[in-house]
């Protein structure tokens, strides 16, 4: 599930891209995803999906309760993949503070490591059993719409909401293309319709949609044939 970012046609021109590429050379840098950093991107993630419609169709609550969960879940999740092999970077401002991540997996969804069962027992307290229910049945419905064969998979991708807008997600998407194996696709989902033109211009196409508890959701695909 991917998070929406800023996408207004400022972002096309050329300035924008100038001002873009400018502002991460002076001071942004992306980074492997380090354990020590799990707190701080659990905190931006949960600010970065708090209008996302599948996400409060998981939470189904009011505002407070709803950051707590969404905080544990990103906790929990960040754990999960931190004590997997696969790979995960983060964007990070001068003073070394998270402010944009994507978490990958490959050859699919699976992220076959091994969970801490102690932490998401303690985790799942805060996020409650209602909701771990509803997020573990939009687990099991996206799981089911994923392509055949090996891909690479976006299984997340956020930016801090006062950084959207800068090319972050863009490089993040960027990285995540370059480091994919050779000759595999690159898929995701979204449930916010203003991403896809974003992702349009990083070769993604819209290859069809389906529903999650009551949202619409979108499948989002680049051939291992599109040019890096």
């Amino acid at each position: 599930m991917t998070v929406s970012l800023k996408t207004d046609n400022s972002e096309l021109n050329p300035s924008a891209l100038r001002r873009a590429l400018a502002a991460v050379e002076s001071g942004y840098a992306l980074r492997p995803l380090q354990w020590s950093q799990e707190r701080e991107v659990a905190a931006l993630l949960m600010r970065a999906f708090a209008d996302d419609p599948l996400v409060n169709a998981i939470c189904n609550v009011q505002s407070r309760q709803r950051d707590r969960q969404l905080y544990w879940s990103f906790r929990i999740a960040i754990r999960s993949h931190c004590l997997s092999p696969q790979p995960a970077w983060v964007m990070t401002d001068a003073l070394s503070r998270p402010i944009g991540v994507a978490l990958v997996s490959r050859p699919s969804m699976d992220l076959r490591g091994n969970p801490d069962t102690l932490f998401a027992l303690r985790g799942l307290f805060h996020v409650g059993i209602a909701a771990a229910r509803r997020g573990m049945h939009a687990a099991r419905t996206i799981a089911a719409q994923a392509p055949h064969g090996p891909f690479t998979y976006l299984r997340t991708l956020g930016v801090d909401p006062q950084y959207q807008g800068r090319g972050l997600g863009s490089r993040l998407v960027d990285e995540v293309i370059r480091a994919a194996p050779t000759g595999w696709p690159l898929y995701l989902e979204t449930a916010k319709e203003t991403n896809l033109t974003f992702y349009a211009r990083h070769g993604l196409s819209c290859i069809g949609e389906f529903e999650c508890l009551g949202v619409r959701v979108w499948r989002l695909f680049r051939s291992a044939r599109f040019a890096r």
